[in-house]
């Protein structure tokens, strides 16, 4: 045994091995009632309970009480893993735009994983979301943008087949949505006009490029669909930063 080991602590023991007990477990499977879980883990009434309470916030295990009550296992949902870790960011003082550099390299490796798939399996769905793309016109609003962004992202994330990947770019997403609720409505000024057009141009060579299987191509579309789309947010983190700063100045 390693020295590490024996200086864990009979919780760190216990919910070590429930976790694996409950992970080798089909979701929902009953693990056992209290009793039994003292018994299998081989510690105290007030061990389990807390390895419980732990576990059930790790979204690994679920309690019922009452009749047919027990342990069950479970798995974490990614929807609540989003949320707990994108309000954790929230009390760290970290820059949005180190958010946004950080998901856009993660945008770029799902780009490049996506284009080294058989291109015959993934041109359908290159083709499709260029043909949407492509209607999508110069004074379309930034909705309309971003609705199409995120099905890009969802597609493309689908062709990479890298859910890791996904997930920290989906954290990355929630923390900046959390923060920034709404776009600046500038949907009218010739500036937004400019950034729907590079917008387009530069996914439209995104897909193209993975769709024809080519790595570097495609990896250069990304960085510059992304430089184009991080323009644009940090053009709006700045006016929401002074329009927040200019109301600080009022109440004081």
């Amino acid at each position: 045994m390693s020295i590490a080991a024996k200086t864990r602590t009979p919780l760190e023991v216990a919910a070590e091995r429930l976790r694996e007990i409950s992970l080798a477990s089909p979701e929902g499977t009953l693990l056992g009632s209290e009793e039994a879980l003292i018994v299998q883990l081989g510690c105290a009434r007030a061990t389990v309970r807390q390895v419980a309470r732990l576990l059930e916030r790790e979204g690994l295990l679920r309690v019922r009480r009452g009749m047919n009550g027990g342990y069950f296992s479970a798995r974490p949902d990614a929807d609540t893993i989003e949320a707990t870790v994108s309000a954790y960011l929230e009390t760290l003082d970290m820059e949005p735009s180190d958010v946004t550099v950080l998901a856009s390299a993660l945008w770029v490796e799902a780009v490049r994983k996506a284009a080294s798939r058989d291109p015959q399996a993934i041109e359908p769905t290159c083709s499709r979301l260029k043909e949407k793309i492509a209607t999508l016109k110069d004074e379309a609003t930034f909705d309309a943008v971003r609705v199409l962004e995120r099905e890009t992202q969802d597609a493309i994330f689908a062709l990479a087949q890298s859910e890791y990947i996904k997930l920290i770019f989906d954290i990355n997403s929630a923390f900046s949505r959390r923060r920034f609720a709404e776009p600046i409505e500038d949907n009218d000024s010739a500036e937004h006009r400019v950034f729907v057009r590079e917008w387009r141009n530069a996914k439209l060579l995104e897909l193209t490029a993975i769709g024809l299987g080519d790595g570097e191509l495609a990896v250069l579309g990304a960085q510059l669909s992304r430089k184009i789309w991080h323009s644009r947010l940090k053009r709006r983190f700045v006016a929401l930063a002074a329009d927040t700063s200019a109301s600080s100045r009022q109440r004081g």
